[in-house]
This record gives C-alpha cells, sequence and structure tokens, in this order.
C-alpha cells in the first residue's frame, strides 16, 4: 500500500508519535479510536433512545424461516432386502425328450420343409411356428441368424 504524497507529512508524524508512546503504530490507531468512541458515547446513546421513540419498529426486522427439506429415506442394503422366490408351475416332463424335440430344432426343420429354395418371408415363418406350437419363433429365428444357421438375403429367410 503506498501513501499520498500529501499525506506522507502526516503519516510520519503518525509514526513517531507511535515510537514515542512505545506501541506499534496499529495499536496507537486502536487507542485513538477507544479514545474517540469513549467521548461519543453519551450522545451515541442519547440518539439511539431519540431513534427508538420515533421510530420503536427499527430493531424488530422479521426473522428469516428456513423451510427444512424431508429427509431422504434411507435405503436399504442389498442384504436387507426379502427376496420373492416364485415357482413356476412344473409341467410334466417327458422323459423321452430328445434335443429334436426343442423348439430351436423344430423351427429348424419347419424351416428346412418350408424352403424351396427361394427362401421364406419372416411373417409368414413366425405364423407356421405359432401354429407348429413352437414356443418364441421370433428368438429363435433371431437365435439361428446370429449363429449363422440362418441368413437373410432380399427380405426372405434361407438356410445355408
Amino acid at each position: 500500500m503506498s501513501i499520498p504524497s500529501d499525506f506522507k507529512k502526516s503519516w510520519d508524524f503518525f509514526n513517531a508519535r507511535s515510537k514515542i508512546e512505545g506501541m506499534s503504530p496499529a495499536e496507537l490507531l486502536k487507542d485513538l479510536i477507544n479514545e474517540y468512541l469513549e467521548e461519543y458515547e453519551e450522545e451515541r446513546i442519547q440518539a439511539e433512545e431519540e431513534l427508538d421513540e420515533l421510530a420503536p419498529l427499527r430493531d424488530k426486522v422479521p426473522k428469516k424461516v428456513k423451510i427444512k427439506k424431508a429427509a431422504k429415506p434411507k435405503r436399504k442394503s442389498f442384504l436387507a432386502r426379502k427376496a420373492t422366490i416364485t415357482k413356476k408351475r412344473e409341467e410334466p416332463e417327458l422323459e423321452d425328450i430328445t434335443i429334436q424335440d426343442t423348439p430351436k430344432f423344430r423351427f429348424l426343420e419347419l424351416v428346412r420343409s418350408l424352403d424351396e429354395g427361394e427362401g421364406i418371408d419372416p411373417d409368414l415363418l413366425a405364423s407356421k411356428a405359432d401354429e407348429e406350437g413352437i414356443a418364441n419363433p421370433r428368438l429363435q429365428m433371431n437365435k439361428m441368424i446370429r449363429r449363422g444357421i440362418l441368413y437373410i438375403h432380399e427380405g426372405k429367410i434361407q438356410v445355408t
């Protein structure tokens, strides 16, 4: 912080006075402020009393009200949650089920029987599979396409 040149002489006097008093400039400044406030304490009290008579609601400022948000409920840990276990109804199992009886192989046999070399329309194939009782024909078709057993060419499904 720089001292303006016209105030420099007064600042030097203030520093010399603080050395004479045996204290730092900050302490001297603090003492001077305290003396000033003590001299005008009575005037300040009298002025406040006059203001209280004129404006009694001056100091009664309404308090700000903080509205607290509702706390979020604590999340239960994974271990605290109860698992619901549902059992599917067991269908009577046939002991003679072979791999040819699975939906995948039944769907493949249906595709082979319908394919005449030109390919098969996917919607027609799905409806025929429904009629045959094959579960999830679209799923079976997509699985076989992904695995390369079937492929689509010009909108028709063909066997590799």
